[in-house]
């Protein structure tokens, strides 16, 4: 049997520690190295790429095309409207018409009864009967008064008097005369007509209804009538494209129901000026009722424009949106500093899907 020396075991474990303390040497050095060496050429990458000229994808700035499509919301209005009110206070005795009825210019669309007018009226009738054969008297006695003055019978202040009295007369007749025509054409208004062809669109009284004259806050219409052969649709153009606006431009008017269906219009004309609140042209559109359309629908209108100074068009990548506003940076000659990159404010006109038509601010940034 062989028996194995305690001494000499300890030693050969005692020569392993100083080789497994040297490889936890050389692994911290490593994972202290590695990273700092990983980190030393980066920094030399970007060294190397900071020097090279940049890379940058670039497109050639065009104009757009001269003629355009707007569309903008609108409300479809009839061409004329009126609100007809009583203009004289009675009852309203007799209905011609009645809601959806089309009438005519002049027609007679009620009638109302004025039984204190018309006492009035008759008043003053017989105050013009008084007033004429009063003046019949005075004229009489002043050609008197001038026969006996030229006799000698009476004085020349009597012949006077009684051509004071005569003229006086006729004074009197001329005011009677006017009241008797104020009452009568007040009184022609108990007939309601239509001031122009239309369609009657609303009733709000009934017969026996008492009216009262005027047409202020909380007094009640008798009709509305509206004219729909021609409509007028009101739309409100961006500032960007209100010096394309003119009158004679073709718009097409289309509803939500037929989005398909386009009816032609013409623009009449613009406000001039544009709105301080929402920088909008105010533009009138009318076309001509053929199919029906109902005034107060919803409508969309596009409107063909042509454009005299057409936009530079550039790609929607190609914006950087900054505080300052949307930005843009190109290439060229015509810069201030020339064959130099420089950044372009712009401004947004239309936007699509790829390409955004860009009028240039005034001046460089």
């Amino acid at each position: 049997m062989t028996e194995q020396t305690p001494g000499v075991d300890a030693t050969a474990r005692g020569g392993r520690w100083p080789w497994v303390f040297a490889a936890l040497l050389l692994v911290l050095l490593g994972l202290g190295v590695a990273p700092r060496l990983e980190r030393s050429r980066a920094l030399d990458r970007r060294d190397v790429e900071a020097r090279l000229p940049p890379l940058v994808a670039t497109a050639r700035v065009t104009r757009s095309e001269p003629k355009a499509e707007l569309t903008l919301p609108g409300t479809v209005l009839p061409s004329q409207r009126a609100s007809l009110h009583a203009r004289i206070n009675g009852f309203v005795g007799r209905i011609h018409v009645d809601l959806g009825d089309q009438v005519r210019a002049g027609q007679l669309l009620a009638e109302l009864e004025a039984p204190e007018l018309q006492a009035e009226c008759h008043r003053a009738r017989a105050r013009l009967d008084e007033t004429e054969r009063n003046l019949e008297f005075a004229r009489a006695s002043a050609r008197r008064g001038q026969i006996l003055a030229g006799e000698g019978n009476v004085s020349h202040e009597v012949a006077e008097e009684a051509r004071a009295r005569a003229n006086s007369a006729e004074a009197s007749l001329k005011s009677a005369k006017a009241e008797v025509e104020r009452l009568d054409s007040l009184y022609a208004y108990r007939r309601v007509v239509a001031p122009f062809d239309g369609v009657i669109v609303r009733r709000n009284v009934d017969r026996g209804a008492l009216v009262t004259a005027g047409s202020g806050s909380g007094m009640t219409s008798l009709f509305e009538l509206a004219q729909t052969h021609t409509l007028k649709v009101y739309v409100d153009v961006p500032q960007s494209l209100a010096h394309d606006i003119r009158p004679g431009l073709e718009a097409r008017i289309s509803t939500l129901d037929a989005p398909a269906r386009a009816l032609p219009g013409r623009v009449v004309r613009t406000a001039g000026v544009l709105d301080p609140g929402t920088r909008t042209l105010l533009t009138e559109v009318q076309l001509a009722n053929t199919e029906a359309l109902f005034a107060g629908s919803f409508v969309r209108v596009r409107l063909l424009i042509e454009r005299e100074a057409p936009p530079m068009l550039i790609p929607a990548s190609a914006l950087a949106v900054r505080r300052r506003g949307p930005r843009s940076s190109w290439w060229g000659r015509r810069m201030p500093s020339s064959s130099a990159w420089s950044c372009w404010g712009v401004t947004w006109a239309l936007m699509s899907r790829c390409w955004t038509d860009c009028p240039p601010r005034t001046g460089w940034c």
